[in-house]
């Protein structure tokens, strides 16, 4: 009986020894938290270097593989700029941007707490909201909040996957048009009621 147990206990060992290998050998170590941070006075955008906290709409933050403090950005717009850089991309660790839902677009918030992950976020391109930079992508954490933004403003639903640095070079606070270099992103893109192509100045 006894021998039985100690055979039960190095076949426990021996699992565990050969987890910790795999984990090891697929990059499962666990790296520094990377959780997001407050925005605070004097925090500059990694992509302009322009001050953070004077400018409206949702902002974002980036960490890169193994790094403590992240990038932070003005608007999702310089956020997606730096983020889908080919020499960027595969070395990046966290992403977050801001849930428009919990912020006020003229002042948004500075809280950590307004973050959420970018990976997983709905996003709406080429509406009439003006950020830092220009035109920018609102973010949200749920989809029918994406959609009641698109409903209230216009603009084209997409997911992180969906924004490239062509669109983001592209970017308009109105809808595509036919024969545009961003034609093809005007399928299902909402026009904004009485849009001219100058920004709204927000809610």
């Amino acid at each position: 009986m006894n021998s039985d147990r100690r055979r039960v206990r190095r076949g426990q060992r021996w699992l565990i020894a050969l987890a910790a290998v795999v984990l090891t050998a697929c990059g499962g170590r666990a790296g520094p938290p990377q959780p997001p941070v407050n925005i605070v006075k004097g925090d500059t955008c990694a992509v302009c270097g322009m001050y953070i906290r004077h400018y409206p709409g949702p902002r974002g933050e980036a960490y890169m593989r193994g790094a403590t403090r992240p990038l932070k950005f003005g608007s999702t717009r310089d956020f997606f700029a730096y983020v889908t850089r080919a020499d960027v991309k595969d070395r990046l660790g966290a992403e977050y941007v801001q849930n428009t839902a919990r912020i006020d677009w003229k002042h948004p918030s500075n809280s950590a707490s307004s973050f959420i992950n970018a990976r997983k976020a709905w996003y709406v391109a080429f509406q009439p909201l003006g950020g830092a930079m220009g035109p920018t992508l609102a973010s949200f954490a749920k989809r029918p909040r994406a959609e009641a933004f698109i409903e209230a403003h216009g603009g084209k639903l997409m997911r992180y996957a969906d924004v490239t640095p062509a669109l983001i070079s592209h970017l308009a606070y109105t809808c595509p048009k036919p024969g545009s270099p961003m034609s093809k992103y005007g399928n299902g893109c909402v026009p904004a009621k009485g849009s001219k192509g100058e920004p709204e100045t927000g809610r």
